[in-house]
């Protein structure tokens, strides 16, 4: 009875400790979420700080929305097609004006200016857009017809400032000649196609997979406006495919739909013209695409790219920066030590060499030979050497 009270008492005990794991451990749960917050707050103020220039402050705290939570957003599915990770929002004053500012913060820079070019254009006259690097940079003035102080803009450009960044190419295949100014639109996918008017009946049709990206513009045509579009695939084979749904799109067209479109294959480019009034203008202005080829490398490894092709990275040049300075400053620091030791070895050597000798030169017995360790050596030459001839030895003969 006494082991069945006790097993019963140790069980209940066992309950209790659980319990207490239990409630200790849903105490601390929300204390790595703090830190997260703590950290995203940390991070917006170091994009958008307390003061830009000399007269600008901010007002409150600033608010963050990472990529979970931007689907509150009007046209979300168009930012996360461009690559948004983080939506920072600050409101500043300088005392007289008030200023909000929106930074968009993207995955890659080329996200960034194709937001940028997408927006352009339709912005309120209260509104101005730009982009540095990675982050889309939008100030809302406070009030309606209001204006934005250039020096505010400059503070937040050297704010964001990350040097030269590689924008996307495709762009600047687009013809010269007859283009409407600021009507250059980078598109990544089928949200931002579905919204450009003039090609959005391609939605269904071009697929983005692969890495597939478009340029269009606007142009000067026969009295009107002709929209164009080069749509760039990396291989032939998806160049090929992509022609050959976007030609049967084209025929399933009414016949006025049809003459108004022109489709053209260059390399693995795909153009098509929409509001075609003078066929001949339209065949000159494609005729001044060229397709540019770029070479990329099949494998795994940055190994598997010719050395004379392959673009420094940034991170290993700082890694194998870092490598020699830590090389050259332990065979630094070796050197020294050894110098070090082997003057520490001369001083002490000759030190005590010197103190034995003026010990002996004190007790009188310098004139004895002893070596540096304080030795004395046993001198037999008076028992071997003759004393009438010293080269002669005295020798031990056979039976002394």
């Amino acid at each position: 009875m006494h082991q069945l009270n006790s097993i019963v008492e140790l069980c209940s005990q066992g309950r209790r400790l659980l319990t207490l794991a239990l409630a200790l451990t849903v105490w601390l749960v929300p204390i790595p979420i703090h830190g997260q917050h703590a950290e995203g707050d940390q991070l917006s103020r170091e994009v958008l700080p307390p003061r830009l220039g000399a007269a600008w402050r901010a007002l409150g705290e600033s608010r963050s929305l990472d990529a979970e939570k931007v689907t509150v957003l009007q046209d979300a599915d168009l930012y996360l097609e461009y690559g948004l990770q983080r939506l920072i929002t600050q409101a500043y004053t300088s005392g007289r004006e008030k200023v909000t500012v929106e930074m968009f913060e993207m995955k890659y820079p080329a996200g960034a200016y194709g937001l940028y070019t997408f927006n352009r254009g339709s912005l309120s006259p209260d509104r101005q857009e730009f982009h540095v690097g990675r982050y889309l940079v939008s100030l809302t003035a406070g009030s309606e017809g209001g204006t934005i102080d250039p020096g505010l803009i400059e503070a937040l450009r050297q704010q964001l400032a990350s040097g030269e960044v590689e924008l996307p190419p495709l762009p600047d295949n687009l013809p010269a000649q007859d283009k409407v100014a600021a009507t250059e639109k980078y598109v990544v996918g089928p949200a931002g196609l579905s919204r450009i008017p003039a090609f959005s009946d391609l939605k269904e049709v071009i697929g983005f997979t692969g890495g597939a990206e478009a340029a269009l513009a606007a142009y000067e045509h026969a009295g009107g406006q002709m929209s164009l579009a080069i749509i760039e695939y990396h291989t032939p084979q998806l160049a090929s495919d992509a022609y050959a749904r976007l030609k049967g799109h084209v025929e399933s067209l009414s016949q006025e739909e049809k003459g108004q479109r022109l489709l053209k294959r260059v390399g693995n480019y795909i153009v098509e013209a929409v509001g075609v009034r003078d066929v001949e203008a339209a065949q000159a202005l494609i005729g001044k695409i060229k397709y540019t080829p770029r070479v990329y490398w099949e494998g795994r490894k940055v190994t598997a790219i010719p050395l004379p092709f392959r673009a420094p990275d940034p991170v290993a040049l700082e890694e194998a920066a870092q490598t020699a300075h830590i090389l050259v400053t332990t065979f630094l620091a070796i050197g020294v030590l050894l110098i070090g030791a082997i003057g520490v070895g001369i001083v002490t050597g000759g030190a005590v060499f010197y103190w034995r000798r003026y010990r002996r030169r004190k007790l009188g017995i310098d004139e004895f030979f002893s070596d540096a360790g304080g030795t004395v050596r046993l001198n037999l030459d008076d028992y071997l050497l003759s004393a009438s001839d010293p080269q002669q030895p005295k020798l031990v003969g056979k039976g002394d």
